[in-house]
């Protein structure tokens, strides 16, 4: 009698960088998955889907060409995990018919629940799920991309400064305010990290701990250590950064 195949994967996600950790910690996590494919953009999810037919799909919701939502709308997959950085696309309906979703950056403890889950649908498959009305609603909610930030307010005194994104090599939580680090100087401002980081482009701002944001443009090198941070060296700067346990995994490449 011949054994059960391995379950075959497929990651969709435009950063590069956050796609290729997901493979190789699943790939650590879960051996026996066969990862078929990793692509970058929608159409290319659509087209892998086509022909490889995965058993599940890592889908990022915001991606060139289609989104994820839309792949799966185009492209049926026996299992979804909707990957995102924001979390206002109905999160607990995308749990009620989806195998699970997952908020970037994705830890390793949730990972690891990710993959149990999976496992145990792939062992005993539920009832086929009909996403059709789901995707529909999902898809009637989603708004456009808003342009990323591309300029600061900040006060000095009586004046206001503009501080182009460019410019910036960190923001730090400080007290009440949030300190923007240039390389001239440093400003404060009171929008909090939460509010700042889904304006930000997520490829030249990375979050590396509850209280940083740095810009991937200013790292020069991480170092990890025994307890599972990350510090990092700056170009140019005699400072370092502590990088969290939470976002360690970002750096595990360098």
């Amino acid at each position: 009698m011949d054994s059960p195949r391995s379950p075959r994967a497929l990651i969709a996600d435009d950063e590069p960088l956050l796609a290729a950790d997901l493979a190789s910690r699943l790939q650590t996590l879960w051996p026996e998955l066969d990862l078929a494919a990793v692509v970058h953009h929608g159409p290319a999810a659509v087209e892998a889907i086509a022909r490889l037919s995965p058993d599940i799909a890592f889908l990022d919701i915001r991606m060139p060409g289609l989104s994820g939502l839309e792949v799966a709308k185009a492209a049926r997959v026996p299992q979804l995990v909707f990957v995102t950085a924001y979390d206002q696309y109905a999160v607990s309906a995308f749990e009620a018919a989806a195998a699970d979703y997952l908020l970037k950056p994705v830890s390793d403890e949730r990972l690891q629940q990710t993959v149990e889950r999976l496992r145990q649908r792939f062992t005993t498959p539920p009832a086929q799920t009909d996403f059709s009305g789901l995707l529909q609603e999902l898809l009637a909610r989603q708004t456009p991309h808003p342009p990323h930030l591309q300029w600061i307010r900040a006060s000095v005194g009586t004046e206001t400064h503009l501080v182009n994104i460019a410019d910036v090599i960190y923001f730090q939580a400080d007290d009440k305010y949030t300190v923007v680090q240039t390389a001239a100087r440093e400003y404060l401002i009171r929008t909090p990290l939460r509010e700042l980081l889904p304006q930000l482009d997520p490829q030249a701002f990375w979050q590396i701990h509850r209280n940083t944001i740095v810009a991937t443009a200013a790292i020069a090198s991480a170092r990890r250590e025994l307890t599972g941070r990350a510090t990092l060296t700056l170009r140019g700067r005699a400072e370092t950064l502590t990088v969290s346990r939470a976002f360690a995994h970002l750096f595990k490449q360098m």
